[in-house]
C-alpha cells in the first residue's frame, strides 16, 4: 500500500506541474486507428523456469462522440499467443475508453476484460490521463481489478506513471513504472488469503520510419519484481514490434492527436500475473 500511495502522489505532482504547459494537441476531429504486432521474450528467475515467448496482434480505434464537446471514445482488442517448453497459452484482451481531450492533455476512464486460456479472467476499471509540455508527455493511470480462476482469483488494484520524451518529432522514449496487487481467494488453513504483487520498471523507444505511411518500430525492456504467494522472483522481459497509424504526421502528433498513447491504455503489470 505504501508503494501505491507513493506512486499516486508522484503522478499527481507531475500532473499538477504540467497543467499550465503550452498547448500541444487538440480534441479528435475524426476517426483515428492503430494496429500493432510484437514479439516478446521473458525469463523468470524462479527455479526450473523456461523462457516464455509471446506474439501479439492488436489494434485500437478512437474518435469523437458526436454532440459532446471534446469528448471521445476508444475501443481496442488484442490476441497474444504464449509458448515455452511443454506450455502453450492464449490471451484475449478488450478495452473501452471515454476521454476528454484538450490542448494541454487528456483525462478519461477505461474498462478492460482479459481472458487467459486455462488460467482465468481479469476485469478492471479505472482512470487515466496525460499532459503535454513542449516535447514531454506525462502519463498516469490507476484503478481496481478483479480476477477469476485458480490460483489467481481475487481482487486488487493497479497504478502507474510514465514520461515520454520526444528526442525528435518521430522518436519517442518512454520510461515508466507500474504496480499491481491481487489479494487471492486461494488460501490455506492457517494463512488465509494470499497476495500476488508485481512492480514493473519499463523503458521503451518508438521511431516512426515514414510520416507518409505512418509505420513505426519499437523496442523495450521491462524488469518485473514479483511477490507471488510469498515467493520473490523477477522477470527480464524484452519486446520488439511494429505499429501502423492511420493518417499522416509525426509520431508525436499520432500520440497526442490520435488514439491513446500505447503505454496509457491497459492494466500493464497485472497482465503478467
Amino acid at each position: 500500500m505504501l508503494k501505491n500511495k507513493a506512486l499516486m502522489g508522484s503522478a499527481g505532482a507531475i500532473f499538477a506541474a504540467l497543467v499550465s504547459g503550452p498547448a500541444a494537441a487538440a480534441t479528435l476531429t475524426g476517426t483515428a486507428g492503430m494496429l500493432t504486432t510484437s514479439f516478446t521474450s521473458s525469463d523468470n528467475s524462479g527455479p526450473g523456469s523456461d523462457t516464455t515467448k509471446s506474439w501479439l496482434l492488436g489494434g485500437a480505434i478512437a474518435g469523437p462522440l458526436n454532440g459532446l464537446e471534446n469528448l471521445n471514445f476508444q475501443a481496442g482488442a488484442s490476441y497474444t499467443h504464449n509458448w515455452a517448453h511443454q506450455f502453450s497459452e492464449e490471451d484475449w484482451h478488450f478495452n473501452a475508453n471515454a476521454f476528454w481531450a484538450g490542448n494541454d492533455g487528456r483525462v478519461g476512464t477505461e474498462v478492460t476484460y482479459a481472458n487467459f486460456t486455462g488460467i482465468g479472467s481479469l476485469y478492471s476499471g479505472g482512470a487515466l490521463g496525460e499532459w503535454y509540455i513542449n516535447n514531454l508527455t506525462a502519463m498516469a493511470k490507476a484503478g481496481w481489478a478483479w480476477t477469476t480462476g485458480s490460483p489467481i482469483g481475487g481482487r486488487g488494484n493497479y497504478v502507474g506513471a510514465a514520461l515520454e520524451f520526444y528526442a525528435m518529432p518521430d522518436l519517442g522514449i518512454t520510461g515508466g513504472v507500474e504496480w499491481g496487487d491481487i489479494v487471492s481467494g486461494q488460501g490455506c488453513r492457517t494463512c488465509g488469503r494470499r497476495d500476488l504483487n508485481v512492480t514493473a520498471w519499463e523503458i521503451a523507444a518508438e521511431f516512426l520510419f515514414s510520416e507518409d505511411y505512418a509505420i513505426s518500430g519499437y523496442a523495450g525492456f521491462t524488469y518485473n519484481q514479483d511477490k507471488i504467494f510469498g515467493s520473490d522472483t523477477h522477470d527480464n522481459i524484452w519486446h520488439v514490434g511494429l505499429r501502423w497509424y492511420t493518417g499522416g504526421g509525426t509520431l508525436q502528433s499520432h500520440h497526442q492527436n490520435g488514439s491513446l498513447n500505447p503505454w496509457l491504455s491497459g492494466v500493464g503489470a497485472l497482465r503478467s500475473l
